[in-house]
């Protein structure tokens, strides 16, 4: 049960560490229940839905509350190894990755939690609108909205194939910078997460031209320290370089590559096993 709920959290909060303590916020709960000698503390009838009645509206809580924080440069959802991923997510791993879930974070509270539920979990829409205290034909408008917008404005790129990253890897390591280019889609963009932690470009690159140079100039300063790595279900790259420890993820269209992001933050780089011999500087 825990497994599902961790994957109804990150999916909400696009954050491991909120998905766990909203997870273990409702079992705790769930367990001070049953140990109440009062009718009010009984145990719920569906304990499977309560538990998820309760998580959805602790990571709704993190989720808005995380929207007036703030933060140094581009949010990114936190990378997740895959091995981490909960086994009720095996057939459903596309809505894990980072392009997705940074298309969910373009959705407003109610509709991103109503499309997860009834998308990635296939709840009736009268138990979702219990869950979100609203009326069922709400929570259909909810879902068509948040449907409508992910297949159009929000469409996420797609999953970059093996192929088309080696061929980046190659260009980039190479220091070829019109084989880079060729590889990009002309509104290629560069996106770095590192909340002023670490050194880390703040604003997006955008254009195949700068986003080539981009990478053949911090191949060059990663001094060949770079590996791959399987995360959110998918191919990504470790690369560590000035000492700072950097989790690449590629998003493509028509295959060619149209975002790379960058995850630099340490506080986001804690679920990712990495390969031996990369490790950031003290």
């Amino acid at each position: 049960m825990r497994g599902r709920l961790l994957g109804i959290g990150y999916r909400l909060t696009g954050t491991w560490a909120d998905a766990e303590e909203a997870a273990d916020e409702a079992l705790a709960r769930l367990v001070a229940l049953g140990s109440v000698e009062s009718a009010s503390g009984e145990v719920p009838d569906n304990p499977e839905a309560w538990l998820t009645t309760v998580t959805t509206r602790l990571c709704l809580d993190r989720l808005r509350r995380r929207q007036r924080e703030a933060y140094t440069g581009a949010w990114l959802p936190e990378p997740v190894d895959t091995a981490l991923l909960p086994e009720d997510a095996a057939e459903r791993r596309d809505d894990l990755r980072i392009a997705v879930l940074l298309a969910y974070e373009q959705l407003g509270p109610t509709d991103r939690a109503a499309f997860v539920l009834r998308e990635a979990y296939e709840l009736p829409y009268s138990e979702i609108a219990e869950i979100l205290e609203a009326a069922v034909p709400t929570v259909r408008q909810w879902v068509s909205r948040a449907r409508h917008r992910l297949d159009t404005d929000l469409r996420p790129p797609e999953r970059a194939s093996d192929e088309l990253i080696g061929q980046l890897v190659e260009a980039v390591m190479s220091g070829d910078l019109d084989a880079t280019i060729a590889a990009l889609t002309a509104d290629a963009r560069v996106v770095s997460d590192s909340d002023g932690k670490v050194n880390a470009a703040r604003r997006d690159i955008v254009g195949a031209r700068k986003t080539a140079y981009f990478l053949v100039k911090a191949a060059e300063l990663a001094d060949g320290m770079i590996a791959p790595v399987d995360v959110n279900g998918e191919t990504a790259l470790v690369v560590v370089s000035r000492g700072v420890l950097r989790i690449g993820q590629v998003g493509a269209t028509d295959g060619r590559v149209t975002r790379v992001w960058f995850h630099a933050n340490p506080d986001k780089l804690t679920r990712v096993e990495l390969p031996e011999g990369f490790r950031p500087a003290d």
